[in-house]
């Protein structure tokens, strides 16, 4: 069983379909079915040939169908199947249609015999105008080769469930999550979301994703930590250069670097555009940023990379390699409990706990991204990300007493550029205490005199010109308190229930930030008292 390929042109700069390739559909369900009653006569899955073998009774008229998932029980196990979000859309998504290639129908006669197929691009030399059948099996084999480099770790691994939606009506526009847009294929773009679900973009002349397999694999990614470890990415809008919240910068550059170790290779491709022949690639191993740093998606991105592939570059830190091993059992080991939240910081410091003799390669390669804070804290960290206000970007944790003692700290909007991201550099600040006896807690957020001086008049028809505080606060990445109330200037809230003894940090930030509502008069800075002390 096979599908058909398409590779980009050099640069990434679209698809090149004259180069067309034909590869193994492999790890596919293929099943024998009996053409008069639907029923099904045998089932197995193709190997790495895209091979198979089947035996039925004979004389009988079948088809053969070859269905877009990965399925297998025991250990390791694994269930993968791609589907149609835009059809059948009166059931819920993961009952929707997974996609299958059929043959027309035969006699299984008296001898044995070869059935091949092969699923096509529909591409007709100038635009789509047949089924575009090998979208879903390039998608499956994109993430087989990502399941291979786990499995290659960890022979016993069990991956939970996904469920893969890709459609050719899968455009990049609008869309706000709901099952209407996601029926629709207003998916916005590709994506993951925390509940083993994959959205890819299929429109043709827009944006499609079956053959950019690093963005499949930059996708599933994001599935892997949520399965195997642990994200604490905020998500939301990010790009190059951004100076970016420390865990979405680690979320997306652990993926992209994934993507890179998975497929073998250090150049990501995303096609686009009419006729999907534009693009743009970036370079895993040497994306040439210039502002390196915890806060920099590509520094995380790189340093992964490098520690992984075995090129030695000499002045980028790069002197040696460690495996994929090290690095997979930091995430599932130490990475899915630490304190921290999850970061470079905390990545690099369990991983030479996880793996000593990875800590001098590790060391080198901090250095060279200018990532000079240690611990899962990032404690002395010294690189600010030329802030125009570096005391809102460090230090990256603050202390706080838990006694009641106020706390001032500030989050501001420079790295954003007003653009209602939420997610950049100092637009939420980090807290750590500890809990030295049970007890509850209660935690409380005030906007200080100054700032409420530089806010706009309150005007009771728009509640954006007043900060609207909010907070969290983790045990080992549990949620055990959070503040999301809406009051303005205030947030004042309890833990769930006692705390246990343990080391706790707390995200704080003003929604303003990330709200599109918020009036242009907000200021650009907003500073706040932090009270943090048990009730019992």
């Amino acid at each position: 069983m096979n599908f058909e390929y398409v590779p980009t042109n050099p640069g990434c700069i679209g698809l090149n379909y004259t180069a067309t390739e034909t590869r193994p559909i492999r790890g596919a369900t293929v099943q024998v079915i009996d053409a008069s009653t639907s029923t099904v006569l045998g089932s197995t899955v193709t190997d790495d040939n895209g091979g198979y073998s089947l035996n039925v009774s004979a004389g009988i008229s079948v088809f053969l169908s070859v269905r877009s998932e990965l399925k297998r029980s025991g250990t390791p196990s694994w269930d993968v199947e791609v589907r149609d979000n835009t059809r059948n859309t009166t059931v819920p998504l993961e009952q929707r249609p997974v996609y299958a290639l059929d043959s027309g129908n035969f006699s299984s006669g008296s001898a044995d015999q070869t059935r091949n197929l092969t699923a096509t691009t529909g591409w007709n030399g100038v635009r789509y105008s047949g089924i575009r059948a090998a979208a879903p099996f390039a998608v499956l084999d994109s993430i087989y080769d990502a399941m291979r480099l786990v499995l290659q770790a960890d022979n016993t691994a069990n991956f939970e469930p996904l469920d893969v939606f890709w459609s050719v009506n899968n455009v990049p526009d609008g869309g706000d999550g709901t099952m209407e847009d996601i029926a629709a294929g207003r998916i916005g773009t590709s994506y993951y979301s925390s509940d083993n679900k994959m959205f890819l973009l299929g429109a043709a002349d827009s944006d499609t994703e079956e053959f950019d397999s690093h963005v499949i694999v930059h996708e599933w990614g994001h599935y892997f930590e949520d399965a195997f470890s642990r994200s604490d990415s905020i998500g939301g809008v990010h790009g190059p250069g951004d100076r970016l919240d420390m865990r979405l910068a680690f979320g997306e550059g652990w993926a992209t670097a994934l993507s890179g170790m998975a497929l073998n290779s250090s150049l990501y491709c995303d096609t686009s555009a009419a006729g999907q022949s534009n693009g743009f690639s970036i370079n895993i191993e040497n994306s040439s940023q210039s502002r390196r740093g915890w806060f920099n998606e590509f520094s995380v991105m790189e340093l992964v990379f490098d520690l992984w592939d075995d090129s030695v570059e000499v002045g980028r830190g790069d002197s040696g390699s460690i495996g994929f091993t090290p690095i997979y059992d930091t995430m599932v080991n130490r990475q899915s409990v630490t304190s921290a939240h999850t970061s470079i910081f905390s990545f690099t410091t369990e991983l030479k706990d996880e793996s000593p003799s990875s800590a001098a390669l590790v060391d080198e390669l901090l250095a060279y991204h200018n990532v000079n804070g240690s611990g899962v804290y990032g404690d002395g960290e010294t690189n600010d990300a030329n802030s125009a206000t570096p005391q809102d970007a460090l230090p990256v944790y603050t202390q706080i007493n838990p006694t009641g003692v106020p706390l001032n700290i500030c989050v501001n909007n420079e790295h954003d550029n007003s653009q209602s991201n939420g997610n950049k550099l100092s637009q939420h600040r980090f807290l750590r205490f500890s809990v030295a006896a049970p007890s509850r807690y209660a935690f409380r957020l005030e906007v200080d005199a100054a700032t409420l001086a530089s806010l706009p008049s309150d005007d009771p028809a728009n509640d954006s010109d007043q900060s609207d505080p909010d907070a969290e606060v983790f045990l080992n990445g549990q949620v055990v308190a959070q503040g999301f109330s809406g009051t303005a200037n205030v947030e004042a809230f309890e833990s769930f229930g006692v705390l246990a003894v343990g080391n706790y940090v707390m995200d704080l930030t003003d929604w303003r930030y990330a709200d599109e509502q918020t009036v242009a008069a907000y200021p650009n800075r907003v500073c706040f008292d932090v009270t943090v002390q048990p009730t019992t």
